[in-house]
């Protein structure tokens, strides 16, 4: 075979793998925004961030233990339990009322203040000074006490008076006794005379308390 012979059946053959060559090249070559940057899939996990919660509010913290075994276990717990009993405060729930509703229902010559004190143990202050005795919801604040922090604390009567509002309420009543007492025997003393219940915890039991609420 002659050499223009074989020339020219090798053209088309060497026509077709520079072209070949050429697109190959053409689609691996990084674009003009394309950098040629490999970018690699974030395998890692997106981490949300949580809100702190209060020391004295975490359910194991010291603070809520006692509290759970001196005043209330739950939210809408009123005195005696009486929400759950076979009482006319049956099914009261009041972590789903207002401050408005709640200031009515704890006066002392509303139904329940006067359902409550001849109930009153013998160990009470109230008892001991004749008066009646209206606490509501997991901390067990009374009706006074209840409407003189909403006050301060610029709460509306329509607030409700759920999970949040009743912690609230609690981290400022507490975090005004302890800041107001200069020792920490004053702390104590304090605390114990907003909450009847801290009187049968010990002193080393309360000063953790202390410090969670501080």
């Amino acid at each position: 075979m002659r050499a223009s012979t074989i020339l020219y059946l090798l053209v088309p053959i060497l026509l077709t793998l520079l072209i070949t060559n050429y697109i190959g090249n053409k689609i691996d070559m990084a674009s003009s925004w394309n950098k040629g940057t490999v970018v690699e899939p974030d395998t890692q996990e997106v981490k949300q961030e949580q809100p702190s919660v209060e020391p004295s509010l975490q359910p194991t913290s010291t603070t809520q233990v006692a509290l759970k075994k001196v005043e209330a276990q739950g939210y809408d717990t009123l005195y005696g339990n009486f929400e759950t009993k076979e009482t006319p405060f049956k099914g009261v729930q009041v972590s789903t009322m207002t401050l408005g509703e709640l200031y009515d229902f704890s006066q002392p010559s509303g139904a329940y203040g006067r359902y409550v004190k001849p109930r009153l143990a013998k160990n009470t202050q109230a008892f001991r000074k004749g008066l009646t005795s209206t606490p509501m919801g997991k901390y067990q604040i009374v009706g006074t006490t209840l409407r003189s922090a909403a006050k301060q604390m610029g709460l509306s009567d329509d607030t409700i008076f759920d999970k949040k509002t009743q912690d609230d309420i609690f981290l400022f009543l507490a975090r005004d006794a302890v800041n107001r007492g200069k020792t920490l025997e004053a702390k104590r003393t304090n605390l114990r005379k907003v909450w009847e219940g801290f009187n049968y915890i010990n002193n080393s039991t309360l000063d953790k308390v202390i410090a969670e609420i501080q």
